[in-house]
């Protein structure tokens, strides 16, 4: 029986090594096979920088449409008047001159207001109002030169904002 167990083991041992795999360490091949199924870990924060990134894509767009949208917003002037707004419509003008500036609604000629440029006034910048019941929310506004006034529709009826 000894005689057997040894060439038991012996077989054994041959079809290890036959196999490479003598129980210790891996072949050349193995290691190649090894290193090339390396597990790379990923740079940390990799979420967080495209976010930020893709943020700071978005700020700066939104900065572009910004200055677009200024550069492109009418002045106001005797004659102008925007297109007929409907309910949540906006249009803006641009008041870059001293003086007055009368107001009104083409379709609805009782609506008026009055738009008043001068220096150093406190209003300047943007400044936001509604059409809404008929009515222009200011009667009067004193803005700086410069100012961009945006109204916004708030009616069912269609208005819009004609200069005299």
């Amino acid at each position: 029986m000894n005689k057997k167990a040894g060439l038991l083991l012996a077989g054994a041992a041959l079809i290890l090594a036959a196999c490479g795999d003598d129980g210790t360490q891996p072949s050349e091949e193995q290691n190649d096979t090894v290193e090339e199924t390396e597990v790379v870990e990923p740079e940390e924060n990799t979420e967080e920088e495209a976010s930020e990134e893709s943020a700071e894509e978005t700020e700066e767009a939104e900065e572009t449409t910004e200055v677009q949208d200024a550069e492109q917003v009418p002045e106001a002037m005797n004659g102008e008047a925007s297109e007929l707004l409907s309910k949540g419509e906006k249009t803006s003008f641009v008041f870059n001159e001293i003086g007055e500036f009368s107001i009104f609604c083409e379709p609805h000629p009782v609506m008026k207001m009055t738009v008043v440029v001068e220096e150093g006034a406190e209003l300047s910048g943007e400044v936001d109002l509604d059409i809404a019941d008929y009515e222009f929310s200011e009667e009067t506004i004193v803005v700086a030169p410069g100012t961009v006034i945006t109204w916004t529709n708030q009616d069912l009826a269609q208005h819009n904002v004609a200069f005299k």
